[in-house]
């Protein structure tokens, strides 16, 4: 025997304990496996939502805010051009806080329906300067209507469908990043029409809870400036119950070091829920100031007792804060994000971020034209902090405070909850959830009984007609299937795989394309030793001649099976992953291993006569 069979079988050997090594916390219900192998070998095939039963959620995406979003961004767009043409903004500069102020007094933008904007020009002859070449630049708008001073444009109803499907698809994409930063690898999401439908096999309820909260948290990180010199507050009257007016004295800027501000305060265990429905209210009447976001968020001030001091013991209690227009840096200019602790703060857990190198352009230029004025980040439409800014900040980098009066661990789960979905990214639009089912096994027990008594008959007969029907090369062709088998389980667990029902169907076709490689092998081996030729020459020659067939059917079925995972969604990609790792795995036993089994009975063992049928 030559060096390179001893390499060849070596690596045999090596790949088939480390693929059962790999298997064996699959197994360890029925052959206990020893802790140092559970604790190197984590990886484990779980059974499918069809098999074990388990938790089923489908959400409805709001794809009607997609389309408003594109909206509000059009919008957003031809206010900066407009005063850009007009000559209040000067081109390629940052738009300071007074220009866009001084833009919006010549340019009022406000939504006409769903998917329209209507500008309206102080000074009809302005509106000469939105011609139709701006309007066509962006694609997806069109001129409704224009009346001197008042032009109405709407998004094309061709990129309304493109919008909507863009938003199911990255929803889709987003909740998969989130279960699979969970470690939830064998849940399966999949997108039907409006429609994200995310199946977890098992778990209790405590991790159902948990993957509820996480799907359905959108994470729309927004950084916005506070407007502390809006009247806003003083000027509401009739305050429900509960919520009161309250003063502070802030910067707003560095000419104005000390300014009186208002805001609404509520505390108590329902002070968030009458601080959200007083806003509603305001909203629903109209008398939210334009251009401003009216949001609440945490109140860290613990409340005083008669001495003037902080209470020992502390309430819920929110706020609510004056906010400029939309956000002009958000999420999506997120690179990373990861809990760190703040050892001013005797270790508090906070996550920080680092923008990517647009974000961090776009950071630096809202911090630096708002020196000494407060910045909110806001967490989907709660201020999660608003501290001064006290110097333009580069470097593409800040960190989120979780503030509340609550335990170390739980401000530390959240940490760790927020950096998943951060990473993971923000959904492009909210999702809502329609329907929650704790379902049990599709299959049942009888079923999965009977599945695996009928893989496991028919594999027998299989190895019995092998071995009868090719002797010597149907002993080795069932070694072989055995390992394929091995390998390809094996190559599951690795990867934490779900083991469902178009699962086994895929092991079950793989089981006959390998036996079918062996097959070609032996008939080939055959016919060269009815030609006379001496073992060694028809054992080479009957692999040279079997490989182009067996490699040509191989890689066909590869190709179906790589265009299944791509398209697939659900079982159908569960079908073509398994079918793609078993093809893998049938060529390496079906060619490589086998050929090590020939070489050793014909050059090492050196049989005169070698019994194929």
């Amino acid at each position: 025997m030559d060096k390179g069979w001893y390499f060849r079988f070596s690596l045999m050997v090596v790949v088939t304990v480390l693929a059962w090594l790999t298997l064996w916390p699959s197994l360890h219900t029925w052959i206990p496996a020893p802790a140092p192998v559970r604790e190197y070998f984590t990886g484990k095939i779980s059974p499918g939502l069809d098999i074990r039963g388990g938790l089923r959620l489908t959400y409805d995406v709001a794809v009607d805010e997609a389309v408003r979003d594109r909206r509000n961004l059009r919008g957003d767009q031809l206010q900066r051009e407009m005063g850009e043409r007009l000559g209040v903004i000067p081109k390629d500069t940052t738009p300071t806080r007074e220009q866009l102020v001084k833009v919006r007094e010549r340019v009022k933008v406000k939504d006409e329906g769903e998917r329209g904007l209507h500008l309206t020009f102080t000074q009809p002859a302005d509106a000469e300067k939105l011609d139709r070449d701006l309007v066509l630049r962006y694609g997806d708008l069109r001129e409704v209507s224009r009346n001197a001073g008042d032009v109405v444009l709407e998004i094309k109803k061709d990129f309304l469908e493109q919008i909507r499907d863009t938003a199911v698809q990255q929803a889709r994409e987003t909740i998969e990043n989130r279960v699979d930063g969970l470690g939830l690898r064998e849940a399966a999401v999949t997108a039907q029409n409006t429609d994200i439908i995310v199946e977890v096999p098992g778990a209790d309820q405590s991790a159902f809870d948990r993957i509820r909260e996480m799907i359905s948290k959108t994470a729309r990180l927004e950084f916005q400036i506070v407007d502390d010199e809006s009247s806003f507050v003083n000027g509401l009257t009739d305050l429900p119950e509960g919520i009161t007016r309250q003063t502070e004295y802030v910067s707003a800027g560095a000419s104005k070091p000390q300014t009186s501000s208002g805001f609404l305060l509520s505390r108590g265990k329902d002070a968030r829920r009458k601080l959200t429905d007083y806003i509603e209210k305001l909203r629903g009447e109209g008398k939210l100031p334009e251009d401003h976001e009216f949001l609440l968020g945490e109140a860290d001030r613990a409340p005083e007792d008669e001495t003037g001091k902080a209470a020992a013991t502390t309430e819920q209690a929110y706020r609510t804060y004056t906010l400029y227009g939309r956000a002009e840096v958000t999420g999506q200019a997120i690179e990373d994000a990861f809990v760190a602790n703040d050892e001013k703060q005797g270790g508090k857990p906070y996550v920080a971020i680092n923008f990517n190198s647009e974000g961090a352009d776009l950071f630096k230029e809202l911090t630096g034209r708002n020196v000494k004025r407060r910045m909110a980040i806001v967490l989907d439409d709660v201020v999660a902090s608003a501290p001064v800014i006290q110097s333009e900040i580069g470097g593409g980098h800040c960190q989120i405070t979780l503030g509340g009066f609550r335990p170390y661990n739980e401000i530390l789960n959240e940490a760790r909850d927020l950096v998943v979905v951060l990473k993971a990214g923000a959904l492009p639009v909210p999702v809502r959830a329609s329907n929650e089912q704790m379902i049990g096994p599709s299959l049942g027990e009888d079923g999965v009984r009977e599945s695996v008594k009928g893989a496991l008959v028919s594999f027998v007969i299989v190895l019995l007609f092998m071995a009868v029907y090719y002797e010597v090369g149907g002993i080795i062709a069932n070694v072989m299937l055995v390992l394929h088998l091995l390998f390809l389980l094996a190559t599951q667990a690795f990867f934490e795989a779900t083991l469902s029902l178009p699962g086994i169907v895929a092991a079950a076709l793989n089981m006959g394309m390998a036996v079918d490689a062996n097959v070609l092998i032996n008939e080939r081996i055959r016919e060269e030793l009815r030609l006379g030729k001496s073992t060694r020459v028809a054992v080479e020659q009957g692999f040279s001649r079997a490989f182009s067939s067996i490699f040509d059917s191989q890689i066909t079925t590869l190709v179906a099976g790589i265009v299944l995972f791509q398209y697939g969604t659900g079982p159908i990609k569960a079908f073509a992953v398994t079918l793609i790792f078993g093809i893998c795995t049938s060529l390496f036993t079906g060619v490589f291993c086998s050929r090590i089994a020939f070489d050793l009975l014909v050059r090492g063992i050196r049989v005169q006569r070698l019994r194929v049928g």
